[in-house]
């Protein structure tokens, strides 16, 4: 066994450990469960929530994105930090504080209670919906971790593409399987600090070796002139839709579940309020690290078949064996963190909000968790099956399915909250369902390169729910 594998299977070990230790006491009840009693401090919170938040897509998409296109990707950035900031200011306090009140276990369950309270509607219509808008995007999403996976393992160790995304697969499932979110938030701690140490650490290295700023800039630009610009080779208009599109991108974090029940599963309001510094430092850290490594890596890998190879080559190449498995670690860490937080909302989202209100069975405790882990293991295998047929790039699946979650929970979570006078069951059923039609139409129109689809899905959601409201109140009023 070489060093590279060795420093990997040891810290798989010690991921597996946290994981088991954390849910040694299994989970009394659906909170313990899928919120862990909502008992977690600023650090766990923010850090875990940066981790599910960037996936294997900063490692792979990210950095691939940014072999190509240059300090074009860095645009995406400032919009992902004020976005992050709001979330943590504006949207965290309130849905932890409303969560409690109502009893809301994650972001769809929210939906509903919330309309509950204040329509006085009883039926679990906006819960169906939500939660199967929830499934169809975070399976694909969920496949583009494997994917990622798959990648780095093949790229580095020379194990077989499909060997190493069936591997990380059940590894994860395990203890998602075994400890529910205690395992999860405790696991992804632990992997976005080792995250960060990477990008803080391999920037400046592989920029000494290439022989400072000025020559890694100079070189760059030889190489390919769009890697001396802003835009990407864009110009004119093209140019403006280009840099609207990626700093809004960062908007979308308002629409993702599994980023938003760090908020439902947080202990009090001064674990938000230290939280968000937490937080915008490893994001600013992890970001700007993933466009300059992408950058880097045209510079000093050109002409790759794949450019989502270009950081786990660029290790295999020019670093030692160790410093090549404490990478692949952080890489797994990455693709780990989101896997299983999406793998746990995704399959909340079947057992207790479309399982539970359709059979209309009163199930215990005990058996709604054993519903939860059979479903787990169901959409294992059903994300695994996605990501064995690599159809897409690991960029272009999340893009997608962040921007199609984005545009059919942002502005309804946004509205519930600030302008819940706005929003009946009608409102937001509507909203959810043209939110997704018009970012999916926009993408599939192939208009992404001038606007992300989120811009346009997010605003068309806003308005028809801001119309559809209006009118149901004044149907409500003439009532």
């Amino acid at each position: 066994m070489n060093l590279t594998i060795l420093v990997l299977v040891c810290y798989l070990a010690v991921v597996f450990g946290i994981g088991l230790y954390n849910g040694r006491a299994g989970a009394k009840n659906e909170e313990d469960y899928y919120l862990g009693d909502r008992s977690f401090g600023p650090l766990p919170t923010a850090i875990s929530m940066g981790a599910t938040d960037s996936s294997g897509w900063i490692f792979i998409g990210a950095i691939g994105y940014a072999y190509i296109a240059g300090p074009v990707s860095f645009w995406m950035y400032p919009g992902f930090a004020v976005a992050a900031l709001l979330n943590w200011l504006f949207i965290g306090p309130k849905l932890r504080k409303e969560s409690v009140e109502l009893g809301a276990l994650d972001l769809i369950d929210y939906f509903e209670k919330k309309i509950h309270k204040t329509t006085q509607d009883t039926s679990h219509t906006v819960k169906v919906v939500g939660a199967a808008l929830v499934v169809l995007f975070f399976i694909p999403y969920m496949s583009s971790q494997l994917t990622a996976a798959g990648k780095t393992i093949h790229s580095l160790i020379n194990l077989d593409y499909n060997a190493g995304l069936i591997f990380s697969a059940v590894f994860v499932t395990f203890y998602c399987f075994w400890g529910g979110y205690k395992s999860v938030i405790y696991t992804d701690f632990m992997q976005g600090s080792l995250m960060l140490l990477v990008f803080f650490i391999f920037p400046p290295i592989l920029i000494a070796k290439i022989g400072g700023w000025g020559a890694f800039w100079a070189a760059a630009q030889a190489i390919d002139p769009v890697m001396g610009t802003l835009t990407g080779g864009a110009v004119g208009s093209a140019a403006v839709g280009v840099i609207i599109g990626l700093l809004f991108y960062g908007i979308g974090e308002f629409g993702q579940p599994h980023i938003l029940q760090r908020f439902f599963s947080a202990k009090d309001d001064n674990t938000l309020k230290y939280g968000t510094i937490v937080s915008s430092v490893w994001m600013i850290g992890v970001m700007c690290g993933s466009s300059i490594l992408g950058c880097i890596a045209r510079v000093l890998l050109d002409n790759l078949n794949d450019p989502e190879y270009a950081f786990p080559v660029l290790v295999g190449q020019m670093m030692p064996p160790v410093v090549s498995g404490i990478v692949i670690g952080a890489i797994f860490a990455a693709v780990q963190s989101t896997f299983s937080s999406q793998l746990l909302v995704a399959v909340q989202a079947v057992a207790s909000n479309i399982i539970k209100p359709l059979s209309k069975k009163n199930y215990t405790d005990a058996q709604l968790v054993t519903i939860g882990k059979i479903t787990m293991i169901v959409l294992c295998i059903l994300s695994t099956a996605i990501a064995l047929l690599d159809i897409d790039s690991v960029f272009s699946l999340v893009v997608y399915a962040w921007s199609g979650l984005a545009s059919a929970f942002g502005p309804l979570c946004v509205l519930l909250i600030y302008r819940p006078h706005k929003v009946n069951k009608v409102s937001a059923i509507t909203g959810m369902l043209v939110g997704l039609t018009v970012s999916t139409a926009w993408y599939l129109a192939g208009l992404s390169a001038y606007c992300m689809e989120l811009v346009p899905g997010m605003l068309a959601s806003w308005a028809i729910i801001e119309i559809l409201g209006g009118m149901g109140t004044k149907a409500e009023r003439a009532g």
